[in-house]
């Protein structure tokens, strides 16, 4: 089974860091990361990537590096364990069906820039737009 493994990955990383960043329970609209994290943790364990995830967020941020790390993990994983492959997609699918604002792209992307604008060709990990429609320009200044 092929599984979105870049997206979950950027879950459990997001997960990882609302967990630092507060000293109390998540709140309610972060149970759909945390089941995501909660099934990949229960089936990597005490994964290296993981374990290198918790202790990087506790400075702010989690690295590529290590993202891409846990991404690899799951899709090994996935690769060996149908029924791990078939509870995580189903959990991102539950996310999914929240509409708590993410926006997720995969697959092949399309951007055109007009009026000296600039079109991004290749983004890595979740791309967040906000706000979805900038405003139009005004008048330019001479």
């Amino acid at each position: 089974m092929v599984i979105e493994a870049n997206v979950i990955a950027g879950h459990v990383v997001d997960w990882v860091m609302a967990k630092v960043g507060r000293s109390g329970p998540l709140p309610p609209a972060d149970n759909g990361r945390g089941e995501i994290h909660r099934l990949v943790t229960g089936k990597l364990g005490d994964h290296p990537a993981l374990l290198d995830a918790e202790d990087e967020a506790g400075g702010g941020t989690v690295s590529e590096l290590t993202r891409q790390q846990i991404e690899l993990a799951i899709t090994a994983a996935a690769r060996k364990d149908d029924a791990f492959a078939a509870a995580v997609t189903a959990a991102l699918a539950q996310r999914r069906a929240t509409g708590d604002g993410v926006r997720v792209f995969t697959g092949d992307a399309h951007a055109d820039a007009q009026s000296s604008g600039i079109a991004i060709g290749q983004v890595g990990g979740d791309v967040h737009l906000s706000p979805a429609d900038p405003p139009q320009p005004g008048r330019s200044l001479p």
